[in-house]
């Protein structure tokens, strides 16, 4: 079923700004009523949207007993639309019904492959942006286990009040999947990269300008201490998640992921990129050794396990 309606663009006033366009109480009225008619339930709606001959997917997100339209850049500036801003505007929610969600220990999860500990050198890992991957291919990275499949890239893109618990796997998954537009080669994605070794995807890391980053600029302070940075600055980016999928790991796949952002930023008009690697494990957010070996730089040491490392194109 398609709503058509009229709206304005408004934008949220965070560290990092996000537009949206409220859908009018009439229509996110009928949309709430058949959305739990098919028992999809409270959360991120996906659906196909059109604003002239432009289209895309997305989801909507719940917002004062209604529903908001997000507009991503991508769209968002070709489109020469900003604040205030009318716009006539087509959607078609995916109301088809959802099956019940099983138990996490039930829940299938792609296989974990048993194979070579050879270190992967860059010939053997081909890496493309996240766009010109599928979901399914990306899933089957995040979706193993542990917390990424709770997190989903999103610790540092999270809202005021927003948690891993408050906002649950499937809406986080969501929103990894309208950031990455997955499948839409014509998308100028700036969020990642995915890398695939024999056909397989195995890899992924994140990179995108650093003020896309609510929680980043909000909470943590390991990239703010002793500096002086304007935190809204677009072109400054920041390669922040390195997972790997399992059966894959301690192969160096982070490294090539690493080098490959430094070109993935660039020629996405970067005019820097950073990182923040722990000293003590890694973890998702890299080692410094990752980022020494792609170019970086150490700029401060706010504290005993993290840095900030950087490099200026």
């Amino acid at each position: 079923m398609e709503y058509e309606f009229s709206g304005e663009v408004v934008e949220w006033r965070g560290p990092s700004p996000y537009h949206f366009v409220p859908v009018p109480h009439r229509q996110a009225s009928e949309i709430k009523a058949a959305a739990k008619a098919v028992s999809y339930g409270w959360g991120m709606l996906p659906t196909e949207v059109a604003i002239g001959s432009t289209r895309w997917k997305t989801s909507l997100y719940q917002k004062d007993d209604g529903y908001w339209l997000p507009l991503r850049d991508s769209v968002r500036k070709p489109l020469g639309l900003g604040p205030g801003d009318p716009v006539h505007v087509r959607l078609t929610p995916d109301l088809s019904p959802r099956k019940p969600r099983q138990p996490p220990a039930q829940r299938r999860r792609p296989p974990r492959p048993v194979g070579s500990r050879e270190p992967v050198t860059d010939d053997q890992l081909r890496v493309v942006p996240a766009n010109e991957a599928s979901w399914d291919d990306l899933r089957a990275i995040f979706d193993t286990g542990g917390d990424p499949g709770r997190c989903w890239c999103q610790r540092f893109r999270m809202l005021p009040l927003e948690s891993w618990a408050s906002e649950g796997p499937d809406e986080l998954a969501a929103r990894l999947r309208d950031q990455t537009a997955c499948g839409d080669r014509t998308a100028s994605a700036t969020s990642g990269l995915v890398g695939y070794l024999d056909g397989e995807p195995v890899g992924w890391c994140a990179v995108a300008p650093r003020s896309d980053h609510a929680r980043l600029l909000r909470d943590f302070r390991i990239p703010w201490l002793g500096r002086t940075e304007d935190k809204t600055d677009p072109t400054v980016f920041a390669l922040t998640c390195f997972v790997t999928r399992a059966g894959y790991r301690r192969r160096g796949i982070s490294r090539i992921l690493a080098r490959a952002a430094v070109a993935f930023a660039r020629d996405r008009g970067a005019r820097a990129l950073e990182g923040y690697p722990d000293f003590v494990d890694g973890g998702f957010v890299g080692t410094p050794a990752t980022f020494l070996d792609a170019g970086f730089a150490e700029v401060s040491r706010p504290g005993p396990r993290r840095a900030v490392m950087r490099i200026d194109f």
